[in-house]
């Protein structure tokens, strides 16, 4: 029997009440206050400090329980259909729960998974398959994790993560037959009204910050402020320099490659010369840096805890600077914006956003959140209408 034949074979298994069992019993594990999994994770992974990983997963899968799983299940899928026997996942990126819930999705749809881990976090989807298999062998079966890229032609379905051109190539290879679920290259904003405290707001959006060192999709990228009345902005901006300095000592950076570090140099170089900007670094270190702006002309999208600071005067200056972003628009976090935060939604949707959330939830998405704005589990399965 083929391996991904033995695959198929132990997706037999998939019972729905059994894999959302397993499935709750691992997060479980993972989210225990003295899990020995985080610190496993903490030890090999590599790209964050220790003291990220532990807050990190444990505050993403604090609501990833077994009935988030029931819901999710009930919701996406009514019968008559059929899952897919093995799906291929290709991972990218290094954020840990993201690979959980890659995996994670599929076997609750009932399929086997294939996981290609990213070559930036080849630890993740490994002690996740660990983790499951000590809750039930049974079911961590139906999980293989492995490199052999033969899996995408033989494999029933795809679900993949990486840049627009990765994903048009693995699209192209996968063909139309088979159900190819794409997550292609994201960035996100917070979005800061007149009706906040400035301490507050800068506490709450130096979390999603700080929080995976701003390398995920769903990291800030901008912070756009209300500048009303004029220069609360800089109010903001100036708040967060000190929160992210407070947040340092409880949340450090993880150490960056080289092309990470030029990066951050010339994000730093380019923010200096732009006429009127104002720079809040780390004293004596680059772990972050805010840019306070001096227009409402967007700049470079921040990452590596580097984060520019745009006043815009109303809405309708939000509008503008959000529509250019679609299709890339992933996520809005927000604060003070009352009653006026569903016309922030209408918006945001009509950017392209597919998640609009309270700042300091930016990097926490819910399970069940309709990543880029389709179901987790609906486009892996074959439909069944049954008429008459």
């Amino acid at each position: 029997m083929t391996e991904l034949g033995a695959l198929a074979e132990a997706g037999r298994a998939l019972e729905p009440e059994r894999t959302i069992a397993a499935l709750a019993g691992a997060f479980e594990l993972w989210r225990a206050p003295d899990s020995a999994w985080r610190a496993r994770l903490a030890r090999e992974h590599g790209v964050y400090s220790p003291e990220v990983i532990q807050f990190g997963v444990a505050r993403a899968l604090a609501n990833w329980t077994a009935d988030t799983l029931a819901r999710l299940r009930a919701r996406e899928l009514r019968a008559p259909f059929a899952a897919p026997r093995v799906t291929a996942v290709w991972l990218a990126g290094s954020i840990p729960p993201s690979a959980f819930s890659a995996i994670a999705l599929p076997l609750l749809a009932g399929s086997a998974v294939y996981a290609k881990p990213s070559s930036a976090d080849p630890v993740s989807a490994r002690l996740f398959a660990e983790s499951l298999r000590e809750i039930d062998p049974g079911i961590a079966a139906a999980v293989r994790v492995g490199s052999d890229a033969k899996v995408l032609d033989e494999c029933d379905a795809v679900v993949a993560q990486g840049s627009d051109e990765t994903i048009a190539a693995l699209r192209a290879r996968v063909g139309s037959v088979r159900p190819f679920v794409g997550y292609g290259h994201k960035l996100s904003l917070a979005a800061i009204g007149p009706g906040i405290d400035p301490l507050g707001a800068a506490q709450s959006l130096a979390t999603d910050v700080a929080l995976w060192d701003g390398r995920g999709c769903l990291s800030p990228a901008w912070a756009l402020v209300s500048d009303s009345p004029r220069g609360r902005a800089a109010e903001v901006a100036h708040a967060l320099a000190g929160a992210l300095e407070e947040t340092e000592d409880v949340l450090p950076r993880g150490a960056l490659d080289a092309a990470e570090s030029a990066e951050l140099l010339e994000l730093r170089a380019r923010a200096a010369v732009r006429e009127g900007t104002r720079l809040e670094l780390a004293a004596g270190a680059s772990t972050w840096t805010v840019v306070l702006e001096s227009s409402e002309l967007r700049p470079p999208a921040g990452t590596l805890r580097f984060l520019s600071v745009v006043p815009v005067s109303d809405l309708g200056s939000l509008a503008r600077f959000l529509t250019p972003l679609a299709p890339h628009l992933s996520c809005v976090g927000h604060a003070g914006f009352g009653p006026d935060v569903s016309r922030l939604a209408s918006l945001a949707v009509a950017a392209g956003a597919s998640r609009l959330c309270p700042l300091g939830r930016m990097q926490l998405p819910p399970l069940d959140w309709n990543h880029d704005g389709q179901g987790p589990l609906r486009p892996l399965v074959r439909w069944l209408d049954v008429e008459g």
